[in-house]
């Protein structure tokens, strides 16, 4: 990775952004978890712009990660009490590996006066879990949803 990603806070003009990358990105990432008919249903519903600028209204902020001039990575969050979900956080395949997703997380804990951090993920998701746990979290409950 030759140029310095940087990352920043968007606003609902830009939720565009965050779409168009999960379109890229959740294909590859679910595809052998729920099924490709499965991804298409919920990127249709969970990535519509009307849903995200639902969910920023509702609280949530987006922080977009960039290298260069490419968006590569994503992540949302909201506060509940003291305790900041993590709902979003996705970074594009071949951008893994360069401490993108950390970046995102310390972007979101520096912006919220949060004492912990949560987030969901899909019991089958080897990967994502094998990287929360690499980086310090651990697991609360599992709940079916």
């Amino acid at each position: 990775m030759a140029a310095e990603p940087r990352i920043r806070r968007i606003g609902v003009d830009e939720l565009e952004i965050v779409r168009e990358l999960a379109l890229i990105i959740w294909p590859k990432c679910y595809r052998n978890i729920i099924g490709p008919d499965r991804v298409d249903a919920m990127l249709a519903v969970l990535y519509a712009t009307e849903a995200l600028e639902t969910e920023m209204r509702g609280g949530h902020v987006f922080w977009v990660a960039r290298v260069g001039d490419l968006d590569v990575g994503y992540a949302s969050a909201w506060l509940d009490g003291e305790r900041l979900w993590l709902k979003k956080l996705y970074v594009r395949d071949d951008f893994r590996g360069h401490g993108l997703g950390k970046a995102l997380i310390d972007t979101a804990l520096g912006h919220f006066p949060a004492r912990e951090l949560a987030l969901n993920v899909n019991k089958d998701n080897a990967p994502a879990i094998a990287y929360y746990l690499r980086s310090g979290f651990t697991q609360e409950a599992e709940t079916p949803v």
